[in-house]
């Protein structure tokens, strides 16, 4: 069942991060474009986002007070910075993404692992992390060879292979210089 929801609306996903656009809806499937590529989810696993403008209305009708508190706030959280010994890592093993993967092919599968991917390093440049671990696991290398063809076009990104010794084979420790 998929009332409620007409193509071009914007939702999010319900058990997991991300949000999109509809593009076509079809009997019990709603295909949601998430990072470029077209995923399908039923319309229990997705929200309408209807109220996205009232949200953003909230920070321009701030007191001067508030306005001037919340600046400082920001300020202190990024001064504390991140500390020298926290890793960010993701693991990208399909099992670890989602409970449900039996229907998806192979190439949706790398799909969905790149998208979240992707989100995870813009959002690891976006809080400053120094660096973040991807674990790719080792397998036929398809999924390592994606992810190092997709960094390696990114600016200021530096990455190599994880310490042995905590991941094996198996991850990429990526850097993001300033």
């Amino acid at each position: 069942m998929t009332s409620g929801f007409n193509i071009g609306d914007k939702v999010r996903l319900v058990d997991e991060d991300g949000e999109g656009l509809i593009k076509i809806i079809e009997d019990s499937k709603i295909w949601v474009e998430i990072d470029g590529f077209e995923m399908p989810y039923t319309a229990s696993q997705l929200v309408k986002i209807e109220f996205d403008d009232l949200i953003a209305d909230v920070s321009v009708k701030m007191s001067p007070k508030d306005r001037k508190m919340a600046k400082v706030s920001r300020q202190k959280l990024d001064d504390l910075g991140q500390t020298e010994h926290s890793v960010y890592e993701l693991d990208l093993h399909i099992e670890e993404l989602l409970d449900r993967y039996d229907r998806m092919s192979n190439a949706e599968i790398l799909n969905y692992q790149m998208s979240k991917c992707r989100a995870f390093v813009r959002e690891a440049i976006d809080k400053r992390y120094p660096k973040v671990v991807l674990i790719h696991g080792v397998g036929e290398g398809v999924l390592k060879d994606e992810i190092h063809h997709w960094l390696h076009g990114l600016d200021h990104i530096e990455f190599h292979d994880a310490p042995y010794r905590t991941y094996g084979y198996g991850a990429t420790e990526v850097l993001i210089r300033r």
